[in-house]
């Protein structure tokens, strides 16, 4: 081997080591997708409290020791190393306990999060969702997923009663350095992660969209608004009548979903707001027209992992921005009224005297 090429060899060691270097420095000293996961944690346990309270009345029939799908049958459709905690026992003491204990946290979860509620919520909802599989709306298969990795993650650092003092934490110099390098990690893995199972879910979506007949035709739409177990009102399956309007939701449906996995590494914030904003309104739309509450909300809280902090930062100082301008408008405006009042007494008293002469 040449004195070159050992060289050249030591070069490209020492730039990877340094890049390496790097990415560990990144994913250790600064949190990152804090206020995106914040929102995601506060959707995903409304979605949770939402499932428990619906049907609460019909909690005996559902998920009870005598529901009609029985503990046996229900433990039948599991692999064998999962459980669920209402197949514990057949006592309606327990299943009740259970039930209310899940509710309880799912409300905690909701309110102020952390890795500990995160774990305890993950196991309740596992549980309920394992005990009767037939009142799913398919939102629970990324809710089993995403719970797993917000375990690992910050999900309290916004939109909680505690949010201020985390913050202030955060920000102040660690007692164990180790330990706060650790834990920011996990959070920028578990985040990362969070995103990649997004990115997958709308590019699987749209891939499956953009090769089928129906969604290229333009006719999915009008199909979907005919099933009437998926259709909330008798507006929507008259508008998908429309040709042109159903061609134009299955088109923007599919250019929406397939873009997902190339905003993520642009630089152009506009765009990756816009991508994020049109999935929104889609979910909103199915929420709407369909009625899958639970699944909407639950997609509508992922989609707003696909923003970095900075995105929010950014919207908030425009939000910012236009408040001020139009309460300076307002000032404005007000001031000019005022100084109109103040010159009407003047005017009519110069035209009075001119009468008068």
């Amino acid at each position: 081997m040449t004195s070159d090429t050992t060289s050249a060899l030591r070069s490209r060691t020492v730039h990877a080591t340094g890049a390496l270097d790097r990415w560990l420095m990144r994913i250790g000293t600064t949190e990152h997708r804090l206020i995106g996961l914040s929102i995601l944690r506060l959707i995903v346990g409304i979605c949770g409290v939402e499932y428990y309270v619906s049907d609460l009345g019909h909690r005996d029939m559902l998920w009870g020791p005598n529901a009609y799908i029985s503990i046996a049958d229900a433990r039948g459709t599991l692999p064998e190393p999962l459980t669920s905690l209402y197949f514990w026992s057949h006592s309606e003491v327990w299943f009740n306990a259970v039930f209310f204990v899940g509710l309880a946290v799912a409300a905690l979860f909701t309110v102020y999060g952390g890795r500990g509620l995160t774990f305890v919520h993950l196991i309740f909802m596992w549980s309920i969702y394992d005990r009767n599989q037939d009142v799913l709306e398919g939102g629970d298969n990324l809710v089993r997923i995403i719970l797993i990795f917000m375990v690992f993650a910050v999900t309290n650092r916004y939109l909680t009663p505690r949010s201020k003092s985390l913050r202030e934490v955060a920000f102040a110099p660690p007692r164990r350095p180790q330990l706060r390098y650790l834990s920011t990690s996990a959070h920028n893995i578990a985040a990362t992660l969070i995103v990649f199972q997004v990115v997958v879910v709308y590019a699987v979506a749209g891939y499956y969209k953009l090769t089928g007949s129906m969604w290229n035709t333009g006719v999915a739409a009008y199909y979907v608004s005919h099933i009437n177990q998926f259709t909330m009102f008798g507006l929507y399956p008259t508008a998908m009548n429309n040709l042109w309007l159903g061609w134009f939701i299955s088109t923007f449906t599919i250019v929406v979903e397939c873009a997902v996995p190339f905003v993520i590494f642009t630089q152009r914030r506009w765009l990756r707001e816009m991508v994020v904003a049109g999935l929104e309104s889609m979910h909103v739309g199915i929420i709407v027209c369909m009625g899958l509450v639970a699944f909407g909300l639950i997609m509508i809280g992922a989609d707003f992992t696909l923003l970095k902090d900075s995105d929010y930062r950014n919207l908030g100082a425009r939000v910012r921005r236009l408040r001020h301008r139009r309460g300076h408008a307002e000032d404005v405006s007000h001031a000019a009224g005022e100084a109109t009042t103040q010159k009407r007494p003047k005017i009519l008293a110069h035209a009075t005297a001119t009468v008068a002469r």
